[in-house]
């Protein structure tokens, strides 16, 4: 997969995921709002305009589940929610975070946990490659250091490898027998 194609599946789900944020707080904003005394007609109004923000926000996401993977659309989509849900929380609705400081370093540990599992998930193909080589290199390594045949450091003799590049003139031989073969 190409990087454009995951920068695209995480903007398809950051999208998606700030519109479900806000649709969150804006329907919290319309019953705040008929707390504090205000026109009742402002609860539908918030309701509805939070039904338009979750719709756009399926949009989003449906788009990106079209032509992306769906664990890192969706990821994204929870990770946008939840950080716009708690920031626009806090900054418009005044909401707090723990006061107490094990409470608050833990719901920080969290969120950054969740970062770093996202940004692990987006990555992983490329983690998997990686773990892969480095497997493949330390089990030769150890093949070769253990198993392989005892000879004097000087005398070490490279092994042909299973993709070993075909000498030209066993393809001559190959191509000429099988051109004889047709005649």
């Amino acid at each position: 997969m190409m990087e454009y194609d995951v920068v695209e599946e995480i903007i398809y789900g950051l999208e998606s995921g700030i519109l479900f944020g806000m649709a969150s707080v804006i329907s919290k904003m319309g019953f705040l709002f008929l707390e504090q005394g205000f026109p009742k007609l402002l609860v539908p109004i918030c309701i509805i305009i939070s039904v338009c923000s979750s719709g756009t926000g399926f949009y989003y996401q449906t788009r990106g589940l079209k032509h992306g993977r769906a664990i890192v659309v969706s990821t994204c989509a929870a990770v946008a929610s939840i950080l716009t849900g708690v920031l626009a929380g806090m900054l418009a609705l005044g909401e707090r975070l723990p006061s107490a400081p094990k409470a608050r370093f833990l719901l920080l540990l969290g969120w950054l946990l969740i970062i770093v599992g996202v940004i692990l998930l987006v990555g992983s193909t490329k983690l998997v490659r990686f773990f892969r080589f480095s497997s493949h290199h330390f089990k030769r390594s150890s093949v070769d250091k253990n198993y392989g045949p005892r000879r004097s450091g000087t005398s070490r003799v490279r092994e042909p490898s299973p993709t070993a590049v075909i000498q030209a003139a066993t393809l001559n031989h190959l191509l000429s027998s099988s051109s004889k073969e047709k005649a």
